[in-house]
């Protein structure tokens, strides 16, 4: 090593040497993402089964939620048809209760000629003989 000597004609130490990296973060993460020294492929081939296993039940958790979504929106559209036919089966009975009181009634036969009774109705009783 050789010494470095400032204007000061003064003696430093060594100027020291950066030691040579042994591998960068991309390496490293690349070496521990390989996983062909774990898997062979005997062990794929002895384990597919369960793969092919694990497929399916992920095929059907995706097809239970869509599934799912669909019937949450249909109830929604029921929901709100319910609420609209609610609200014109309230509509239809007060129109309907307005209309049948006596003095809608009478107003409604009056242009047919017939008027409300201003005295109690008799009653007929038939002569017996």
């Amino acid at each position: 090593m050789e010494e470095v000597i400032n204007t000061n004609q003064e003696v430093t130490e060594p100027a020291k040497e950066k030691p040579p990296r042994k591998s960068s973060r991309r390496n490293w993460l690349f070496e521990s993402l390989d996983l062909s020294r774990w898997v062979h492929h005997q062990t794929v081939i002895r384990n597919l089964p369960f793969i092919f296993f694990l497929a399916a039940i992920g095929i059907l958790y995706i097809a239970n939620a869509h599934y799912m979504e669909k019937n949450i929106r249909e109830i929604d559209q029921i929901e709100k048809r319910l609420y609209e036919l609610r609200w014109e089966y309230m509509t239809t009975k007060s129109e309907l209760e307005y209309l049948s009181k006596q003095s809608e009634v009478a107003k409604m036969v009056e242009p047919s000629g017939l008027k409300e009774l201003r005295q109690p109705p008799k009653k007929i009783v038939p002569k017996t003989q």
